[in-house]
C-alpha cells in the first residue's frame, strides 16, 4: 500500500488527473472500499439503536449483506482493470502483420 502511495506522489497531481497516461480508478478503489465499510458499519449501528429489538436483527443483516455486497462490487471493478492490464500485455506481445507476412499467408 505504501508503495502505491509513493508511486502516486512521484508525478505531479495535475498530470496524473488531467492526462490519461495511467488509470486513476484502481488506486481509488481501495480508499472507496474502506469508506464504504465505514458507512455500512455506521448505518448498521444507527439501525441497531433506533429500531428496538428488531433493529438489532436488522442491523446484523444490514451489516453482513452490506459488507458482502461492497466486497463483490469492489472485486468486480478491480477484475475489469485486471482484464484491461492483461489485454494490454497481450497487445504488446503480438507483432503487427506486415505486407510481406500477408503475401506469404496468401500464397
Amino acid at each position: 500500500m505504501i508503495d502505491s502511495i509513493t508511486d502516486f506522489l512521484k508525478e505531479p497531481l495535475p498530470r496524473r488527473v488531467l492526462f490519461f497516461d495511467d488509470m486513476l480508478t484502481p488506486s481509488l478503489i481501495r480508499v472507496l472500499y474502506w469508506l464504504g465499510l465505514l458507512t455500512v458499519f455506521w448505518s448498521g449501528i444507527g439501525h441497531f439503536f433506533s429500531n428496538g429489538f428488531f433493529g438489532m436483527f436488522e442491523a446484523l443483516v444490514y451489516i453482513v449483506a452490506g459488507v458482502i455486497a461492497l466486497r463483490v462490487m469492489a472485486e468486480l471493478v478491480m477484475l475489469l482493470f485486471k482484464i484491461n492490464q492483461n489485454l494490454e500485455k497481450m497487445a504488446g506481445k503480438s507483432e503487427p502483420i506486415t505486407s510481406s507476412d500477408s503475401d506469404s499467408i496468401a500464397n
